[in-house]
């Protein structure tokens, strides 16, 4: 009667002892599948210049080859967006020469009679004499004209914020690409970078727009 009684607890005992070790196993079997996932990851991590591109992710999570053409069209991406990072600066300078008229923003000259630089249809917007001077402002009209310069030099500041902004995003966004170490995508980089400057040095003379925004590119 006694053995009969107590083979119940018993086996309710083997039962608990035994849902206990089940869920111990799987926790520590999860645990080792996550750090050995952890691991795997880590390993997975470029810290060097490396060949190999297969599956790994660029700027965003599926930008990732998996064949040699995926390989290829990712440095396109990359090629075309370091001529265009490129391009933006020349835009820059463009639109404040051409456009906005606005010689005077890098550099202070004193004579600009024999300066090559300047095109002849931006003369007239130069002082008489082709001389540029330092105007002497009171403290009050410069806070107001850097702080309050009027809606039509606003919206020129608008359209130079959008240039800014994006020229910053597709910088960063270069250099996060060149951080994955793949040698094809470093080497895509590199390569749109120095094709956009060879481009856009040769528009820029085209036109006669000094690419650093200023008039001559030095003081006198």
């Amino acid at each position: 009667m006694n053995m009969d009684m107590g083979s119940p607890s018993s086996s309710s005992m083997h039962m608990s002892m035994a849902t206990a070790t089940s869920s111990m196993d799987m926790t520590a079997a999860s645990s080792t599948s996550s750090m050995d996932m952890n691991m795997s990851m880590d390993m997975e991590m470029n810290y060097y210049l490396t060949t190999h591109y297969n599956h790994y992710p660029v700027i965003f999570h599926n930008l990732r080859a998996s064949s040699g053409a995926g390989a290829f069209g990712i440095f396109c991406v990359l090629f075309f967006g370091a001529i265009f990072f490129r391009g933006l600066f020349f835009l820059s300078a463009y639109l404040e020469q051409r456009v906005f008229h606005n010689l005077t923003n890098a550099v202070l000259i004193e004579e600009i009679d024999n300066c090559a630089c300047v095109p002849e249809e931006d003369q007239k917007h130069l002082p008489s004499g082709g001389t540029l001077s330092v105007k002497s402002l009171s403290l009050g009209k410069i806070i107001s004209q850097t702080f309050c310069p009027g809606l039509g030099e606003l919206k020129r500041d608008f359209i130079r914020l959008l240039i800014a902004f994006t020229a910053t995003m597709f910088g960063y966004a270069l250099m996060l690409a060149a951080m994955s170490f793949v040698l094809l995508y470093f080497f895509a980089i590199c390569l749109g970078m120095a094709f956009g400057e060879i481009l856009f040095n040769r528009l820029s003379i085209v036109l006669g727009i000094n690419k650093n925004s200023s008039l001559c590119g030095s003081l006198h």
